[in-house]
């Protein structure tokens, strides 16, 4: 059987390339296993449903070699994580050991983030670091949840670790862990959580040993730097199929809570030979509230922007694959602040418009790959005292997750949560997350017309409705894209923008601000409108059938059909109208060229 010229092959030029893709596949199933171990023994809901965690094996260079297992805005940042403990523990890391990091300014994202690593030995030498990083519910700080609207330091927003050993020779460190539980709202929980993280690195060390024992140390490690040099080769490969030139894009963030002024992300991408300069420079000043970005959060979301539509997703994720791609962001502005500004909204809010604005800049040159806007966070964090067993809870707002951009060739997925993510998130189970929490659901249904109009157009957003029956409810809304809705490209339209209520139809009713704290009472509602993605190309493009199935499952109405699409559907069955369809679309065209003509003119 002949193999088609253009089909790539898997480690091409490698010197052995069955072992390399052996051992490359192998380490992916490790990275897979470590997460099917965290989901079965952590016991918080937003591992073991929403897989709010990621997993990943750095070498023994403090360089990562396997992530496939997590959401993609934990990509990359974990390696800086490793490399924090090697810089501040040097020789003195040891078979047994684990270690433990949070801190945004050395190698974290946000506070929450609890990143645990476990150094795996072989032959007496340290060959692997096993990494496990999960958002635990709360890590202290002025508000439950550890999203703080009202934070204007870090300290503010929960406990900080540094790079600290936790566990010696196989043992818990309890005086070490204790200070760190007592400085949570839920220090049992946080406990066995960080076990189940302990316990996913435990066995990543038992199948790299397992791995190491067949193949040996040095065939290994061989194939390990082949692996970084296929990426780094792959990506070259890449980027110099582009025209050299800069590329710039901007995004916005609605406001950091403290001031309604948008805050402004730009980027301009170089593409010079077979690589990337990305420079941040023309952003804005880092703010009071909490939407600053640090360096490891923001290079993460350039990966992610990169690996997305510059490469397949064949590539490996590995430290190889970025080192064509030069970050600068200057030292005081939002997407690089200096200590000790608040970031926990970071790793959403502002992931998600720095790969916004990566994803602008890169349309200019990749316009086949490049997606348009998914939607953002519509929050809430809502915490209190759950009255059927007295113990304290914290709930994310999981279920109210908005839709993906279009793109070519595809539709925006529907219910799929933001855009840093990718859909790495998971909704909880309605059921189970009412038995997790005191509340009720009252509806989670696609909301029609949400999602923006292209030849390709973007996914829903679901409508989501709780009724709370703890006494007392907390609600912290930390969200954005109420003014800034997802961007359309190449002609495609916006989505639509979120939206959030307290007691929506009721008395009391309020519209949420994206970024607020409120106090709620016993059956008190709250209501998610978010975000539709935004549409992909000219929506007088869109086939005219895919335009009739959308309004007969109600994702489109008949009416936007007509306004947006140019399409006249009739009767029950709601058929298309071929004539007066290409009638109606023939005046919309004529209407637009008038119109560019006259903007030339003007």
């Amino acid at each position: 059987m002949s193999v088609h010229p253009d089909r790539k092959k898997e480690f091409e030029g490698a010197s052995d390339p069955i072992t390399l893709s052996v051992i490359y596949n192998r380490l992916l199933t490790i990275n897979e296993e470590m997460g099917i171990t965290m989901i079965n023994t952590s016991i918080s809901p937003i591992f073991a449903e929403v897989h709010d965690f990621s997993c990943a094996i750095c070498d023994w260079d403090n360089r990562i070699v396997a992530q496939i297992d997590g959401v993609p805005s934990h990509t990359a940042s974990v390696m800086e994580a490793v490399k924090a403990i090697s810089r501040e523990f040097g020789e003195d890391i040891h078979p047994g050991d684990v270690f433990v990091l949070n801190d945004p300014y050395l190698g974290g994202t946000h506070l929450p983030d609890v990143t645990i690593m476990k150094p795996v030995f072989y032959d007496g030498e340290l060959q692997f670091v096993a990494i496990n990083r999960a958002h635990h519910g709360d890590v202290g700080g002025m508000e439950p949840g550890s999203y703080a609207p009202g934070a204007t330091e870090l300290f503010h927003e929960g406990i900080r670790i540094p790079p600290l050993r936790i566990y010696r020779e196989e043992q818990p460190i309890m005086d070490v862990l204790n200070m760190i539980r007592i400085n949570t709202r839920m220090p049992d929980a946080l406990w066995v959580d960080i076990k189940a993280q302990v316990a996913s690195c435990r066995v990543a060390e038992r199948r790299i040993l397992e791995l190491l024992e067949k193949y040996g140390v040095e065939k290994t490690r061989r194939r390990i730097e082949e692996i970084h040099q296929y990426a780094e080769r792959r990506m070259r490969l890449e980027i110099a199929r582009l025209n050299d030139g800069v590329y710039q894009g901007e995004s916005f963030l609605d406001s950091d809570g403290f001031s309604d002024d948008p805050i402004r992300i730009k980027v301009g991408i170089t593409i010079k030979g077979d690589e990337a300069f990305v420079d941040f420079t023309g952003s804005d000043d880092q703010v009071t509230g909490f939407v600053n970005s640090p360096l490891a959060n923001t290079a993460t979301c350039v990966y992610v922007a990169f690996l997305t539509t510059v490469t397949t997703p064949d590539i490996p994720h590995n430290e190889g694959v970025y080192r064509p791609i030069h970050i600068e962001a200057p030292e005081g502005c939002v997407v690089n602040p200096r200590f000790p500004a608040p970031v926990a909204s970071c790793t959403l809010d502002t992931a998600c418009a720095i790969l916004e604005a990566c994803w602008i800049a890169l349309s200019k040159v990749l316009p086949e790959r490049v997606p348009a806007g998914w939607n953002r966070w519509n929050g809430p964090t809502i915490t209190g005292i759950d009255p059927r067993n007295e113990n304290f809870y914290v709930m994310f707002g999981f279920n109210g997750f908005g839709g993906a951009g279009g793109m070519p060739g595809m539709d925006g997925r529907h219910y799929i949560g933001d855009g840093i993510d990718l859909g790495g998130l998971i909704a909880p189970n309605i059921e189970t997350n009412e038995m997790d929490y005191p509340h009720l659901t009252e509806f989670n249904e696609f909301i029609t017309d949400s999602c923006g109009a292209g030849k390709f157009r973007g996914g829903c957003g679901a409508k989501y409705r709780i009724r709370l029956y703890d006494e007392n409810p907390t609600l912290v809304m930390f969200g954005d894209g109420k003014v800034h809705p997802p961007y359309g490209l190449f002609g495609g339209k916006p989505g639509s923008c979120n939206l959030a209520y307290i007691n929506e139809g009721r008395e009391g009713q309020r519209e949420l601000k994206a970024k607020e704290l409120v106090q709620l009472a016993k059956y008190d509602t709250y209501t998610s409108y978010p975000s539709g993605g935004g549409g992909w190309g000219d929506p007088l493009e869109r086939d005219p059938e895919a335009v009739r199935l959308d309004a007969r499952n109600q994702i489109i109405s008949v009416g936007s059909a007509r306004e947006m699409y140019g399409v006249v559907l009739e009767g029950e069955k709601l058929e298309v109208n071929v004539r007066k369809t290409a009638e109606l679309r023939g005046a919309a065209r004529s209407a637009k060229t008038s119109a560019k003509k006259g903007s030339r003119n003007g």
